[in-house]
């Protein structure tokens, strides 16, 4: 669904003679809105900021334009942020214009790209190649120093007190999610097991642009950019992996490659072991869940879920809780 907006206005405070909206993303989108215009015979993307209630406290989009231009100032594969709005007054609420790189990105919703799709339709051996492509994306983001600006990190301690904080907020209480914050801080590794790194911190296949030959040519959603060991980001690839796999009663691609393959691809790039494995899988459990609980809060708040629908109890991200701890 293509999301409304005073197209004159965009057209004025771009200073252009036509804008036209071509579309929106299928699939994603949870915290934010997404449009695809063609400004002046140009294909750009608009990214505004929520229009009802949000899934955080506060809604930095200034925060996701710093991220994006630190990142492709730092030669990673982001779009190029054009311009950007923080005066509400304009559209509505905050919003930006970057360039529209071209490419697929695979589905995240029901159907899944597990499911359905480019990723789901290719041969075992593409498969794999996007797969190694996708790691070695994400392992040159964590050769990245990050900056001083991202409030999230760099401490293992801090990414909990992150999780802890929206919590309190947002007043999750689900036991599963309450036991598995208890057993990760008795459990916390020490810091200096790992180096420090930027983060992208939402690395999975829904925000990768691909090119027809399925290498990863974009990162997409730099929201959640944090800083800290790149573990973080390699465990939360393979937990939304396997959510829209396995958690779902589905199969994983039979190209893609295993989480023991996966490890051992990125620790050749960073040329280290990976640490603390388990304890970061059982964090990016939690740390989805966490989201998946704002998310439903948020759409019970808009009136898209009743309160107290079934998946406030019993969702893909508790299961998974309750597999790794029980």
């Amino acid at each position: 669904m293509v999301v409304g907006f005073d197209q004159e206005r965009l057209r004025a405070w771009l200073g252009a003679d036509r804008v036209d909206v071509i579309g929106s993303p299928e699939s994603g989108g949870w915290s934010n809105d997404t449009v695809f215009l063609r400004v002046d015979g140009r294909r750009l993307v608009l990214r505004l900021g929520p229009s009802g209630p949000s899934m955080f406290p506060t809604y930095d989009l200034e925060l996701q334009v710093k991220a994006l231009r630190f990142a492709g100032e730092s030669g990673i594969a982001v779009p190029a942020v054009l311009a950007s709005e923080r005066d509400v007054r304009v559209l509505g609420r905050a919003f930006f214009v970057m360039a529209h790189i071209d490419g697929r990105v695979p589905p995240d919703d029901n159907p899944p790209f597990t499911r359905t799709g480019f990723l789901f339709e290719a041969a075992p051996a593409d498969q794999r190649g996007f797969c190694e492509h996708a790691i070695d994306a994400i392992s040159g983001v964590h050769a990245v120093e990050p900056p001083d600006f991202l409030p999230i990190g760099p401490t293992l301690e801090s990414h909990m007190d992150w999780c802890r904080g929206l919590c309190v907020w947002a007043g999750i209480d689900h036991p599963g999610v309450v036991d598995a914050h208890a057993q990760l801080t008795r459990t916390l590794p020490s810091d200096s097991d790992a180096p420090i790194g930027l983060l992208w911190g939402d690395a999975r296949p829904a925000n990768m642009v691909v090119s027809d030959t399925l290498a990863v040519v974009g990162l997409l959603d730099w929201e959640l950019a944090g800083s800290g060991p790149g573990e973080i980001d390699v465990a939360w690839f393979l937990e939304m992996n396997r959510m829209r796999s396995v958690g779902m009663g589905i199969d994983p691609l039979p190209g893609f490659l295993t989480d023991d393959d996966t490890w051992r691809r990125w620790s050749s790039n960073v040329a280290r072991p990976a640490t603390n494995v388990q304890w970061h899988h059982r964090f990016a459990a939690y740390r989805v869940a966490v989201l998946l609980f704002l998310f439903l809060r948020s759409s019970i708040a808009a009136g898209q879920l009743p309160a107290g629908h079934r998946l406030t109890r019993d969702n893909l991200a508790t299961r998974r809780l309750q597999e790794l701890n029980g």
